[in-house]
């Protein structure tokens, strides 16, 4: 099947308007071969730091990961590399040279060892626009620090490490598909309604004429569209700016990072007015995800706990440790053929594959296969596995709240959760867990899976769950654990259970 790039642009409208039963990995023979028309690899959140004195960069935040990522995207093909802010930890100078050593080792002059040309579309997010106020802790003396610091003087300085001029909004051409970029350069972040930049709506209306709305255009900015990719109560959205002037282009695709919500999460692409994809994060992956049930007080067990004194209390009796965000490093490929759009999403640190490859079909004339509300509706509950049994046992363990001379040995139950795994597209975001003794009022509790960050093929995806409670905290001496499974779109499993005794 031979189709003409006039065909694939004007079947892109339809094309992303497929029905969510037609999301899946491609079946063999299934599309036309040839070799795509574009490819990028998308990247969000490197957080390159230095450590104290700002001279050397931190061991957990080096460039390694980020020249794996590089060299995948070389290797594969990739005529772009979107990074999608957050490269310099601090905001330092250095930290975001370190970024450019890392790409032109990989990319001499911006080329692939066959001589194609790979563009840059990076853009900084809110870590890269950092003050003294925030990076003193790095470098003490303020003279040094801001003559160090990107936002004291962007274009000097982006002049300098890349060659090319630094202005707040910029186009790139690449294979004749155009990318639309909008740096943060707005103060540090709120982690909601983030006024993220200033002059977009100028930047769209001076751009109008060279946007055709009836093709594709990928635009590229830090925080996520207001009421777009990961549902709503996702940290770190815009103010709907970008929402608002992107409605007006139906074949606009766009690409934030920001939060460090998981790839894995299938809220990760959304499609309403345009189409927006979540990048996750290469430095650290968040496991708070949100759900569209209300959030247990004091938080997930294995989770932050809120701020204020109201939450003290839970923090105090937590006895969980705060999970390693920083074992999971991720990053996505797209590729766009004339009858077809691929993304694939991958964790750096093994190089397994973060899921099936989502394939969007072109053209068609079905509904959009990305639409939240039509998805939900159709989507399966996770399951645990026939036969999975819930297992509970004494133990001891130390509070992790308040200061570290008023934490406290207790006795826990521990608890330890199969995965709720049998249903393939169907992933646990997190166990509501209910502790019930007759004629006392039932405790609840929240675990998010540390699994869930990783595609099935990883062995962490389908390992059980430890889960510890102080014993203290359960409602009386004949206990019932119960565990339902949810998902992203608030389907709730069938339970598992166990009974026990506090005098066991």
């Amino acid at each position: 099947m031979n189709v003409s790039r006039r065909f694939f642009i004007g079947g892109l409208a339809s094309a992303l308007a497929i029905s969510p039963r037609r999301i899946f990995s491609a079946a063999p023979g299934m599309f036309s071969g040839g070799k795509p028309t574009l490819s990028f690899g998308v990247l969000s959140d490197v957080h390159v730091s230095f450590k104290k004195g700002g001279e050397v960069l931190a061991d957990s935040y080096n460039t390694d990961t980020l020249i794996k990522a590089f060299e995948w995207f070389r290797d594969n093909g990739a005529d772009a590399v979107v990074i999608a802010g957050d490269m310099a930890h601090w905001g330092f100078v250095g930290e975001l040279q370190a970024v450019a050593n890392a790409w032109f080792r990989v990319f001499p002059n911006d080329k692939a060892p066959d001589g194609r040309h790979v563009e840059r579309v990076f853009v900084f997010g809110n870590h890269d626009w950092s003050t003294y106020s925030r990076s003193k802790k790095i470098i003490e003396d303020k003279k040094r620090c801001e003559s160090n610091l990107l936002q004291t003087n962007p274009r000097k300085w982006w002049d300098k490490i890349f060659g090319e001029e630094w202005t707040p909004f910029f186009e790139k051409n690449v294979n004749g598909y155009l990318f639309e970029g909008a740096h943060w350069c707005n103060g540090w972040c709120k982690g909601a309604n983030e006024q993220f930049t200033r002059g977009l709506r100028e930047y769209y209306e001076s751009r109008k004429a060279a946007i055709n709305p009836s093709l594709p255009f990928f635009h590229v900015q830090h925080p996520h569209p207001k009421g777009t990719v990961h549902g709503k109560g996702v940290w770190g959205q815009d103010d709907g700016i970008s929402t608002e002037i992107l409605s007006a282009y139906p074949n606009a695709i766009t690409f934030s990072g920001h939060s460090h919500t998981s790839l894995t999460d299938e809220r990760s692409i959304w499609q309403g007015t345009f189409t927006a994809i979540g990048c996750g994060s290469l430095r650290d992956v968040s496991l708070n995800i949100a759900t569209g049930r209300e959030p247990v007080p004091g938080g997930a067990e294995n989770g932050k706990t809120p701020k204020g004194p109201d939450f003290a209390l839970y923090d105090a009796r937590k006895t969980m440790k705060l999970p390693d965000r920083m074992n999971c490093r991720q990053g996505q490929m797209v590729r766009v053929y004339g009858d077809r759009i691929v993304f694939s999403r991958r964790e750096f640190l093994t190089g397994i594959s973060l899921g099936n490859d989502l394939v969007m079909p072109l053209p068609a004339a079905e509904s959009k296969p990305f639409e939240f509300a039509s998805r939900a509706a159709k989507a399966l509950a996770p399951e645990f596995p026939a036969g999975a049994k819930l297992s509970v046992m004494r133990s001891a363990a130390i509070t992790r709240g308040a200061k570290k001379s008023q934490r406290r040995k207790v006795d826990v139950w521990k608890l330890s959760i199969p995965a709720a795994s049998a249903v393939r597209s169907a992933r646990a975001v997190r166990y509501e867990i209910t502790a019930s003794t007759p004629g006392k009022p039932d405790q609840k509790f929240v675990l998010v899976p540390e699994g869930l960050r990783f595609g099935l093929e990883d062995p962490r995806a389908t390992a059980r769950s430890p889960m510890t409670i102080a014993c203290d905290r359960l409602p009386g001496e004949n206990l019932t654990f119960t565990v339902h499974a949810v998902s992203c779109w608030d389907k709730v499993s069938r339970p598992i259970s166990v009974s026990c005794t506090q005098k066991d």
